[in-house]
């Protein structure tokens, strides 16, 4: 099966429209609703339902999606392969959410640098650490979502801890989540942070639809709200809020993720061995 349909396929359930593909690939919508057509009479199944608004993919559709995806990450895990063979790879692109990037990051690569000087560093600060992996975007990514990967290395536990304004549990060093429903909660994409509160019982929920740490915390100070962030973002918390541990403790575990193959060859090897042995809580 060609790639380049396949590319321009996914493109199209991305947007959910053959319209909006078309103008990024310089196509025809006919063009690539021919595409789609072909793609479901060379497999034999339904791939997509046309409706008024766009196009959208059936069931028999989602399922062969995410193997066409596979498909295109293969590819471009070949030729990445295939340039390292031929040129070598002196650069090491690394992925990494926000908040370990400027609280965690630093210290690693400064640490790994030294260690191998002539290596290149590259780093992407983005929030979908899955695709930036299986796309080959990055070797390694530094992320918090074990059960994702097959190949993960943990590297430290981060608790969570409450951030209040100053004037509050004044002389305490610990609060407990009854504690703090009384108060307005404002609440981030943490799935654990979900499970562990009942956000119902809080006085107001105040949605945050990302983790602008310096945001919250801002807020916090200014007695909008209370907030509970992990303790790596917390470790540098400005004055004007407070820092409180919780109880009962909940915390999540920090540590990097990659490709079998990757481990094998080039600079992506070397800083995932000195990453093991440096940093690795195993």
């Amino acid at each position: 099966m060609d790639t380049v349909r396949i590319k321009a396929f996914l493109l199209a359930v991305k947007y959910g429209s053959f319209s909006k593909a078309a103008e990024e690939l310089s196509y025809t919508p006919s063009a690539l609703s021919h595409i789609a057509d072909a793609m479901e009479e060379e497999t034999g199944v339904k791939i997509l339902n046309r409706t008024h608004s766009g196009i959208e993919l059936t069931e028999n559709g989602k399922v062969l999606c995410e193997k066409f995806a596979a498909i295109i990450d293969a590819e471009n895990s070949l030729f990445k392969t295939v340039e390292n063979i031929k040129h070598g790879n002196d650069t090491l692109t690394v992925g990494s959410y926000s908040s370990i990037s400027k609280h965690l990051l630093p210290e690693i690569i400064k640490k790994f640098k030294t260690a191998y000087p002539q290596v290149k560093v590259s780093i992407k600060v983005e929030n979908d650490m899955r695709t930036l992996l299986n796309s080959d975007a990055a070797d390694v990514v530094f992320t918090d979502h074990k059960p994702e990967y097959s190949s993960f290395v943990s590297i430290m536990n981060d608790p969570f801890e409450a951030v209040v304004p100053k004037n509050v549990f004044t002389d305490r060093k610990t609060v407990s989540k009854e504690e703090l429903y009384p108060f307005s909660y404002i609440s981030h994409n943490e799935s654990c942070l979900h499970e562990y509160f009942d956000e119902s019982k809080f006085k107001e929920i105040i949605k945050f639809d990302s983790v602008d740490d310096a945001s919250i915390i801002s807020m916090v100070k200014e007695n909008i709200g209370i907030a509970v962030l992990s303790s790596l973002i917390l470790k540098n918390a400005p004055k004007g809020v407070k820092v409180l541990k919780l109880k009962p403790e909940i915390s999540r575990t920090i540590g990097f993720a990659y490709k079998k193959e990757t481990a094998q060859t080039g600079c992506a090897a070397k800083f995932i061995k000195f990453i093991k042995k440096e940093f690795s809580l195993v």
